[in-house]
């Protein structure tokens, strides 16, 4: 399925896609690299709205994998609070066994 949509740019947006743009701009070469490392054909990018459908898909993945580093990081949170628990349920088993002696 495909959607149009009318999007307007404000001036700070207009230069960043300019950038991206520009093949001769480090930003082109690093979205082009982007493309082709995710087997995107970079010879796609002769629109204004190529270019944008690629930034927008480099901008959510950039986003899903800080989510993903948020939520990863929440687990070892978790993880290590679980540890925590078993090492004093383990030290204060150790003390009633050798107290039993």
């Amino acid at each position: 399925m495909t959607k149009r949509l009318s999007v307007t740019l404000e001036a700070e947006d207009v230069r960043t896609v300019e950038a991206f743009a520009d093949s001769s701009s480090r930003e082109h070469e690093s979205l082009v690299a982007w493309a082709s490392s995710r087997g995107i054909d970079p010879d796609g990018l002769t629109s204004e709205a190529a270019l944008l459908r690629l930034l927008i898909r480099a901008g959510a993945e950039s986003l899903r994998g800080g989510a993903l580093d948020v939520a990863y990081a929440g687990l070892a949170v978790t993880l290590a609070d679980e540890t925590s628990d078993s090492r004093a349920a383990r030290a204060r088993y150790v003390e009633r066994t050798e107290a039993k002696r």
